[in-house]
């Protein structure tokens, strides 16, 4: 009887490890990614937020902060030179499936505010898709950080943030 219990909470191990959600993303971390930051500090971000690792050199980082530019446009571009390099394409997040979309809602009390989302099929206007979770993730914010309208704020927390009348700190 005690082995055959055993065995037992051993297959209950197994299948909970197979139906545990996996999170997975095509952009290991979006979150660190400091779209506004200085120059440095946005290349720095791109590192840690597209491959998941430190610059090289500073020389490597000052090399692809003289890129950035006072166009939004050209850390767009920096983003996309980052998906495109070798070192993502043969990462494991670049196989994910591509199947996010980005999309945006006029909100705001008299709707003058575009509030951006990621989802697989969106219901408000559609912006541009389809990209891996991570990738989508990391374009909204990009938008939210220069064409949502609003003042700049903890990105985790806007709408309650906005509904309270609160300025963060």
């Amino acid at each position: 009887m005690k082995k055959k219990l055993n065995y037992s909470y051993l297959l209950l191990f197994f299948a909970f490890l197979f139906f545990l959600p996996i999170k997975s993303k095509a952009v290991p971390y979006p979150e660190r990614i400091q779209w506004r930051a200085s120059p440095r500090a946005f290349i720095i971000s791109l590192y840690q937020g597209v491959l998941n690792r430190q610059p090289e050199n500073q020389a490597v980082v000052d090399s692809w902060a003289r890129s950035v530019t006072s166009d939004s446009h050209s850390r767009l571009s920096i983003f996309w030179k980052f998906i495109g390099s070798r070192e993502y394409k043969n990462s494991r997040w670049a196989k994910l499936s591509r199947e996010y979309s980005v999309y945006y809602k006029m909100v705001g009390e008299y709707k003058r505010y575009k509030s951006y989302y990621v989802a697989k099929f969106g219901t408000d206007f559609y912006l541009q898709g389809k990209y891996t979770f991570g990738v989508a993730m990391a374009i909204r914010d990009y938008y939210a950080a220069f064409y949502s309208g609003r003042r700049q704020v903890d990105r985790r927390n806007n709408n309650s943030i906005d509904l309270l009348g609160v300025t963060p700190n």
